[in-house]
């Protein structure tokens, strides 16, 4: 007997049959709706990026440091000022320097005093030896020249008074002193012919050679004292403490007589006429970010603190630094990226909020973060 029941005009209840229906066409819906957002989430592709931090800065930037530890003795450039590359910025105490570079600059200049001194005195030496050489030759050849004619003389006096007394109009003791006479002025013009002046041009030649090697030395010694001129100024112009390029100058915090070492950086030099956005990207991204990757990047304060609301900046990355930096627990890769301020003006050192897209993956990959 089947159940009995009372309506008020609603329709009548389902079939169990219908209800299975029913609940297959709800799964089914469930199912093609799932899948079309799993599928959606495959198809759409979502920009990833990475977070960076940076600043402001020029095209041209240097950090200035003292080469050499020194007291400071004179701050010639101010915050604000534009310097030419090669302008002194500071000096630091010489004192030390400059007296050894005058005690040698005197040193040098005696020396150079001395060199000619010796080499007049060496060359009058040389010059009165010479002449006394020249003039002792000239004689000799005078003598040479008398002897010649003495020997000559006695020989035709010899011949005579051998003629005489063989006539018997001389007598033979005549002819022996002749004959002694000329014999003499033989051995006389054999001496003289025997006389060697190469022994004297020999002595000349070597006083010559001992004078060349003390000029030598004496040359060898100024130039030793030219270099340690040549070094000291080195040291000396390391105490000047130049702009590498030109530029706005920032200067940091130090007085006169301050020690400044080579690891303290005293000023910052900006320069050239583009702006450039300077961001660190942290290690984690290091490998994905790469040059021509876009940014878009939000600056945080602007002069004097006062930030810059809901007026992006883009631009591009230019160039990657290829060396991870740390400061502190943090290690980053520095980005130099192409910057344009538009209408703004920017001071350097304006900071910057950024995210640089490097590559775009499906939503589910960048919801849950895997890598693309």
């Amino acid at each position: 007997m089947g159940d009995f029941r009372m309506t008020n005009g609603e329709g009548m209840p389902a079939t169990p049959e219908e209800r299975r229906r029913k609940r297959w066409r709800w799964w089914l819906s469930f199912f093609i709706l799932l899948g079309g957002v799993v599928a959606a989430g495959f198809l759409v592709k979502m920009d990833r990026y990475a977070l960076a931090t940076g600043y402001v800065t020029t095209e041209n930037y240097a950090e200035v440091r003292s080469p050499v530890t020194g007291i400071v003795s004179k701050i010639l450039v101010r915050t604000g000022e534009t310097v030419e590359a090669g302008q002194v910025l500071v000096e630091l105490n010489s004192a030390e320097e400059e007296a050894t570079l005058s005690e040698t600059r005197a040193r040098v200049s005696k020396l150079k005093t001395e060199m000619e001194r010796r080499r007049a005195e060496m060359a009058i030496d040389l010059e009165r030896r010479s002449v006394d050489l020249n003039e002792q030759k000239r004689a000799h050849a005078a003598e040479l020249e008398i002897a010649e004619l003495e020997l000559k003389n006695m020989q035709s006096k010899l011949q005579l008074t051998q003629e005489l007394v063989a006539k018997e109009l001389k007598a033979a003791s005549e002819l022996e002193d002749v004959r002694l006479q000329e014999k003499l002025a033989e051995v006389r013009l054999q001496t003289l012919q025997q006389k060697n002046f190469q022994v004297y041009e020999a002595l000349l030649e070597r006083d010559k050679a001992k004078y060349d090697r003390e000029m030598d030395a004496l040359q060898e010694e100024l130039a030793a004292l030219e270099d340690s001129v040549r070094r000291v100024e080195a040291r000396l112009e390391l105490r000047k403490i130049r702009a590498p390029i030109a530029g706005q100058v920032v200067r940091y915090e130090f007085v006169v007589g301050e020690l400044l070492q080579p690891s303290y950086a005293i000023y910052e030099i900006f320069g050239g006429e583009n702006n450039v956005l300077k961001l660190r990207v942290d290690e984690h991204y290091a490998t994905r970010v790469a040059p021509g990757h876009s940014y878009r990047a939000r600056l945080t304060s602007v002069g004097g603190g006062l930030p810059l609301r809901r007026v992006y900046f883009r631009g591009k990355v230019e160039y990657l630094r290829n060396v991870i930096q740390s400061e502190g627990q943090s290690t980053y890769r520095m980005a130099y990226c192409s910057f344009d301020p538009g209408e703004y003006i920017l001071p350097p050192g304006t900071t910057a909020e950024a995210r640089i897209y490097y590559d775009r993956s499906s939503f589910w990959s960048y919801l849950f973060n895997l890598d693309p």
